[in-house]
């Protein structure tokens, strides 16, 4: 991809011919090999290399003729920062003022490109990607599970890192979780295919709440967002998770009846943009609403203390207690220890133990 924008599409002039491929060897074999082959094929295997190949030759030759159209040299020079900034998810994340470029705003300058780019590289990610096929190393079924399985080696948490409540399918399941575009590849060109720019996550995350969604905000008015990538991540130990509930009645509290804010010194902002997407505030306060979570861990204290009494405990209440905050602080991704442990501190300060 890199030298396609590089060194074929930027200096575009004239007409496209297939020697402007030659400095890409597998570019330049699947092009030629692969030129607009018969997907009328009764050969459903050739039929789909076909429709593929199809796609991805003409696409080359549709971006080329736009890129040869340009007669603004300041703006094929800023197109080059773009390509290279829209690509650098970890400064995107960290650095709001790092210029990258929207669809919306390319097709300001220059329609046609931008009609074509975004054709092309929206069809990049997917089951009709050009790189699924075995020229481009077989994406879907080898590349991905290959990056799939090195994710959950060094993720071993077993989590869903956006949001620590949904279990995640890892290296012991023949299953996996779908990938999101943490930059969406519909509003932004030219890293839909960045693996930096792919992170798995669990269903309710990147379907049910972020979806399209911006974790780096307005355009116009952009904030820090967490990079999910970065070497050196926050601990959910190092999250200040705090709980005050205005119904006492535990048995029939509602989200309204709570009051939750969640603090990291240092991260503001990455906070309230975490927070934003994955409606962190709604699906927590839900948890503690769940007559299975929330309204059983009350009950874990209330009942499992007087049956502890029952088969013998000589502890106090207070020493029961004090026992389940030590497994939720010790294990915080175990049993949503990270929001039980504040939820039941605060039970215990209302006096409701």
């Amino acid at each position: 991809m890199d030298f396609l924008f590089e060194d074929v599409w930027l200096p575009a002039e004239g007409d496209f011919v297939a020697e402007k491929l030659k400095g890409n060897k597998k570019l330049y074999n699947f092009y030629i090999n692969n030129h607009y082959l018969d997907d009328d094929s009764k050969d459903e295997q050739k039929k789909k290399i076909g429709k593929t190949a199809t796609f991805f030759n003409s696409s080359i030759e549709k971006i080329f003729k736009a890129f040869a159209e340009i007669d603004d040299d300041d703006f094929k020079l800023d197109l080059i920062d773009y390509y290279s900034n829209n690509n650098n998810i970890q400064e995107i994340c960290t650095n709001p003022k790092l210029k990258i470029l929207t669809y919306q705003d390319l097709e300001v300058e220059q329609k046609i490109l931008a009609r074509e780019i975004k054709s092309f590289y929206s069809k990049l990610y997917g089951k009709e990607s050009p790189f699924n096929l075995k020229d481009f190393g077989s994406l879907k079924t080898k590349s991905l599970p290959s990056h799939y399985q090195e994710f959950f080696t060094h993720n071993t948490e077993g989590k869903c890192p956006f949001c620590g409540i949904k279990d995640l399918k890892g290296i012991h399941h023949t299953k996996k979780e779908a990938y999101d575009h943490y930059i969406p590849k519909g509003k932004f060109p030219f890293n839909s295919i960045n693996f930096k720019n792919l992170a798995p996550m669990c269903n309710d995350c990147n379907s049910s709440y972020k979806g399209e969604d911006l974790v780096i905000g307005e355009i116009s008015n952009r904030n820090k967002a967490f990079y999910p990538y970065k070497t050196s991540q926050p601990d959910i130990k190092d999250f200040q998770i705090s709980l005050k509930l205005n119904n006492p009645d535990i048995l029939e509290i509602q989200p309204d009846d709570i009051e939750l804010e969640i603090k990291l010194n240092g991260f503001d902002e990455e906070i309230e943009a975490w927070k934003r997407v994955f409606e962190i505030d709604e699906r927590y306060k839900a948890l503690l609403c769940n007559k299975s979570e929330g309204i059983a861990w009350f009950n874990m204290v209330v009942d499992g203390y007087d049956n502890a009494v029952a088969q013998g405990y000589t502890g106090t209440k207070k020493d029961f207690l004090n026992m389940k905050l030590f497994d939720t602080n010790h294990t915080p991704l175990s049993g949503y220890g990270f929001i039980k442990n504040p939820f039941l501190e605060e039970c215990e300060s209302m006096g409701l133990f």
